[in-house]
C-alpha cells in the first residue's frame, strides 16, 4: 500500500514539473500571435510603412535571425555542462517582453525602425529562450519516449491560454506591450524545478555545426524528412496566419478575434484526442491524415464572400482541430530524434538541431511574409487603400495553403516509425 502511494506521489510530482515547464508556453505562444498575425496587419495600414515594406521588413529580420541560430545553438551546446541550462532563461524572456513593447509601441516618424528593432529583440530572444526550454523538456523527461511525448503535448497544450491572450494583446493593442510585461513573468516558471539534469554525455568540442547537422540529414532519413514536411506546414501555416486579420476583415466582416478564438478552442479541445490516437498508432498515419483533412476542409475558402460567415465559421473549427495534430506530433517525433542522436554520437546536440528546427520555422515564416505580402500588393490588393483588389487576397489565403500541404504529406509518407 505505502509502494502505492509512493508512485501516485512520484506521478503527481511528475505532473507538477511538467506544468511548470509548460507555463512559458502562455507568454511564447502570445507573442506568437502578436507578430505573426498582429503585427503584419497593424504596419501594414499605416501609410509610411505600407504591405511591401511591411513583409519586407519581416523578411530581413528572419534572415538576421537565421544566421544568429546556428552559432548560439552550437554555442549553447557547448556551455551546458559547465552553466546547465537555467541561466540563458534569464537572458532571453526580457529581449522578448522588449521586443513586444517595442512592436506595440511604435516611435512617431520611425515605425519601420521600430518594426525592424522589435521583431529582432523577439526573435533572439527565442532563440536565447527556446534552446535551453527544449533541452530541459528532454531532459526532464530522461529517456522515456512517453514522457517526451506528454512533455511536449503539455508545453502545447498551454499556448492555447497563450493564443487567447494574445487575441487579448491584439483587442487592447494600446496597453499590450505593459500587459505582456507583466505576463511575461511566467517565462520564469522553469527555474522553480528543483532538479534539471545536464545531459550525461561527454561533449565533443571539435565537431562543428555543419558537419553535425550535414551528418544527421545524410544518416537519418526521418529527421530529413520531418524537416522537409515541417518546412511546408510552416510555410501553409504562415500564409494562413499572415493573411488572416486580412481576409476576414476584407472577405467574410465581422470581428476576427472571433474566428481565431473558435480556431484556437478547436486545436485545444483537440489536443488530448490527438495525444491519445497518436499514443494509440502510429504518429505519422496520424498526422498525414489530419494534414490531408485540413486541405480538404479548406477547399471552399477562395470561394468565400460576405454571405459566408457560418461556413467560415465551420472551416475554423475543423482546420482548428486538425492545427493540434501539427503543434504535437512533429515536435514529438524531433524529441526522439534528439534523445537517440545524443545518445549514439556521445555529443550535446539539443541546441544544434533545435536551431535547425528554428531556422525550418522562421525562414518558412520569412518567405511567406517576405513574398506572399509583397506579391499581394503588387497584385493589386493593398489594406490602406479604400478601392483595393481583393481577389489576390482569396486566391492567397484560400489556394495556396492548399498546395503547399501537399509535398507536406509527401515527405511525411517517408517517416519510418514503429507502430
Amino acid at each position: 500500500m505505502k509502494l502505492g502511494k509512493n508512485k501516485l506521489l512520484k506521478s503527481n510530482l511528475r505532473l507538477i514539473i511538467f506544468f511548470l515547464y509548460s507555463l512559458p508556453s502562455i507568454p511564447l505562444a502570445a507573442a506568437q500571435i502578436a507578430v505573426y498575425i498582429a503585427v503584419p496587419a497593424i504596419y501594414s495600414k499605416i501609410a509610411a510603412v505600407g504591405i511591401g515594406i511591411t513583409g519586407l521588413v519581416i523578411l530581413i529580420s528572419r534572415v538576421i535571425d537565421m544566421i544568429t541560430d546556428p552559432i548560439l545553438g552550437t554555442f549553447l551546446d557547448r556551455m551546458v555542462e559547465k552553466i546547465g541550462w537555467k541561466f540563458w532563461l534569464l537572458i532571453g524572456f526580457p529581449l522578448i517582453s522588449i521586443g513586444i513593447f517595442i512592436l506595440f509601441n511604435p516611435l512617431d516618424a520611425l515605425e519601420i525602425f521600430s518594426l525592424l528593432l522589435g521583431i529582432i529583440f523577439v526573435t533572439l530572444g527565442w532563440t536565447f529562450f527556446s534552446i535551453p526550454w527544449w533541452g530541459i523538456g528532454i531532459a526532464i523527461s530522461n529517456s522515456n519516449s512517453n514522457d517526451r511525448f506528454k512533455v511536449v503535448s503539455f508545453r502545447e497544450l498551454l499556448t492555447i491560454p497563450g493564443v487567447i491572450l494574445g487575441l487579448f494583446l491584439i483587442h487592447f493593442s494600446n496597453i499590450s506591450g505593459e500587459i505582456f510585461l507583466i505576463i511575461s513573468i511566467l517565462f520564469l516558471s522553469p527555474l522553480f524545478i528543483k532538479k534539471i539534469p545536464i545531459p550525461n554525455i561527454p561533449n565533443v568540442k571539435g565537431t562543428s555545426y555543419f558537419l553535425n547537422i550535414k551528418n544527421l540529414f545524410k544518416d537519418n532519413s526521418n529527421f530529413k524528412y520531418l524537416c522537409l514536411s515541417y518546412f511546408f506546414i510552416g510555410l501553409s501555416n504562415g500564409v494562413t496566419s499572415i493573411l488572416f486579420i486580412l481576409f476576414v476583415e476584407f472577405i467574410i466582416g465581422g470581428s476576427p478575434q472571433n474566428f481565431l478564438s473558435i480556431y484556437f478552442i478547436s486545436a485545444f479541445i483537440g489536443l488530448p484526442f490527438v495525444y491519445m490516437l497518436a499514443s494509440k498508432y502510429n504518429k505519422k498515419r496520424i498526422w498525414t491524415s489530419f494534414i490531408l483533412l485540413a486541405c480538404i476542409c479548406f477547399l471552399p475558402v477562395v470561394f468565400l464572400s460576405t454571405n459566408s460567415t457560418t461556413l467560415f465559421m465551420v472551416i475554423c473549427i475543423i482546420s482548428g482541430f486538425c492545427l493540434s495534430a501539427d503543434l504535437i506530433i512533429p515536435s514529438s517525433i524531433q524529441a526522439d530524434i534528439i534523445y537517440n542522436e545524443q545518445q549514439k554520437n556521445k555529443n550535446v546536440l539539443v541546441g544544434k538541431i533545435y536551431s535547425v528546427w528554428s531556422f525550418i520555422q522562421k525562414l518558412s515564416l520569412a518567405l511567406s511574409a517576405g513574398v506572399c505580402l509583397p506579391l499581394l500588393g503588387y497584385f493589386g490588393f493593398n489594406p490602406s487603400e479604400v478601392n483595393t483588389q481583393l481577389l489576390p487576397l482569396s486566391f492567397a489565403y484560400g489556394i495556396i495553403p492548399i498546395i503547399l500541404r501537399i509535398p507536406a504529406i509527401i515527405f511525411a509518407e517517408n517517416i519510418i516509425l514503429k507502430d
